[in-house]
């Protein structure tokens, strides 16, 4: 049976960063994820209008699958062991943030940089991105080019002027606003 009185309680924690006093992070995102598994989660999540913190809600549901299968995966605990670590490390709210859905090895990969200080979660999600091949670079470039009727000069200078408005945010905002 789902008791959706405890998953509300458990989802209000998650919002406000908080793990309760008698668990620790691990346990408690590994309860979480038991409590959720069955439930189409992001849609309860609209529905509830918690739209707002609904990435850190999943990859709270996310963290607890990934532990659940690396308390089962001797390959993995090994890779732990191999890199100093006796036991699953205990992850936060922070680190939640880096796991995707990819393969388990992936995901500890990248919360291990985060724990030796390699980076912040944004650097090292945005470090294991996929590189394009030329080829899919100019299967881009030639879509772009065809569906906005562009010259490589444009094409060029659109996307270096893309790049500046996603790096500045209010840049960003403010032709947002512009174009409603």
């Amino acid at each position: 049976m789902i008791d959706f009185k405890k998953i509300d309680e458990m989802i209000e924690l998650i919002e406000n960063n908080e793990v309760p006093e008698n668990q620790e992070f691990n346990d408690f995102v590994i309860e979480f994820f038991n409590e959720v598994k069955t439930i189409p989660l992001s849609k309860y999540l609209r529905t509830k209008g918690k739209n707002k913190r609904l990435p850190k809600i999943m990859n709270s549901k996310k963290a607890g699958e990934v532990l659940i299968d690396t308390k089962k995966d001797d390959e993995i605990l090994t890779f732990l062991k191999r890199k100093g670590y006796k036991e699953i490390p205990q992850l936060d709210y922070k680190a939640v943030m880096l796991l995707r859905k990819t393969d388990l090895f992936s995901n500890w990969k990248k919360l291990l940089l985060y724990f030796e200080g390699a980076g912040t979660v944004q650097e090292i999600n945005n470090s294991t991105k996929p590189i394009l091949l030329p080829q899919e670079v100019e299967k881009l470039e030639t879509y772009v080019k065809d569906e906005l009727n562009l010259t490589e000069q444009e094409l060029n200078w659109l996307v270096t002027k893309f790049s500046k408005i996603q790096k500045d945010k209010e840049l960003f905002k403010a032709l947002n606003k512009l174009s409603r």
